[in-house]
């Protein structure tokens, strides 16, 4: 039994040793997604690679020099905490800048709390607004509950509800969920029973346990008062 353990080992080590083999010849013929993994595995020391923060950083240049979002976002971080690389604010807001030029949400995302920790507050806002705009649900979200419950900076209820909406619109159960609320107490919109129950059941359908419980609940109520009349 020690003996076939010995041998499973052996197996997936050499597995690992060409599969990162593999991976480093794809890198070094120019594929960026190849080089932002390679990177990614040196940084970590996984699957067969042996961890050198110098050798990833280096791999995450080339293919951050080709435009790979993950890659852009990886110098971001490698700046901001020094990983193989003298540590730079300044360089890390730039690549992280540049990784949500190209579409990556994650770096937006922290370039808020980079704001936020800075007290750069209006800075942090307008990147959650850029967020928004670039259809992320997280930062509609994050911006409906602000403008809603007034720590926005100029807030505004009907902003609040725009954002609902976009999130809503894309299919997110708890941004349907609190249009239902809205429209239930009306916050923001006219109350309407038709509304509020329709944004429940679309809240419910894309998988909000939340509505689901409410409409199972106003299911059992009225099964109650049937049989009571």
């Amino acid at each position: 039994m020690k003996h076939l353990w010995v041998i499973l080992c052996a197996a997936l080590a050499l597995s690992s040793c060409h599969g990162i083999y593999k991976l480093r010849r794809a890198a070094v013929a120019g594929d960026p997604a190849a080089q932002y993994e390679y990177g990614r595995r040196l940084l970590t020391g996984q699957k067969g690679a042996i961890r050198s923060y110098k050798h990833a950083f280096r791999w995450f240049s080339k293919a951050a020099e080709n435009r790979e979002p993950h890659a852009m976002a990886a110098m971001g971080l490698c700046y901001e905490r020094g990983i193989g690389v003298q540590r730079s604010m300044k360089k890390a807001r730039q690549w992280y800048a540049a990784a949500v030029e190209e579409g990556n949400d994650d770096a937006c995302h922290t370039l808020v709390q980079m704001e936020a920790r800075t007290g750069n507050y209006r800075g942090a806002l307008q990147w959650l607004e850029r967020m928004a705009d670039v259809d992320s649900v997280p930062a509609q979200l994050m911006l409906a509950r602000m403008h809603l419950n007034g720590t926005a900076k100029n807030a505004s209820v009907a902003e609040g509800i725009r954002y609902l909406r976009y999130a809503a619109m894309q299919g997110d159960g708890e941004a349907c969920l609190m249009l239902s609320t809205c429209y239930a107490t009306g916050k923001g919109v006219p109350k309407n029973e038709e509304l509020m129950l329709g944004w429940l059941v679309n809240a419910a359908e894309a998988g909000n346990q939340t509505a689901a419980d409410i409409l199972a609940q106003n299911q059992k109520n009225k099964e109650k008062n049937k049989k009571r009349s």
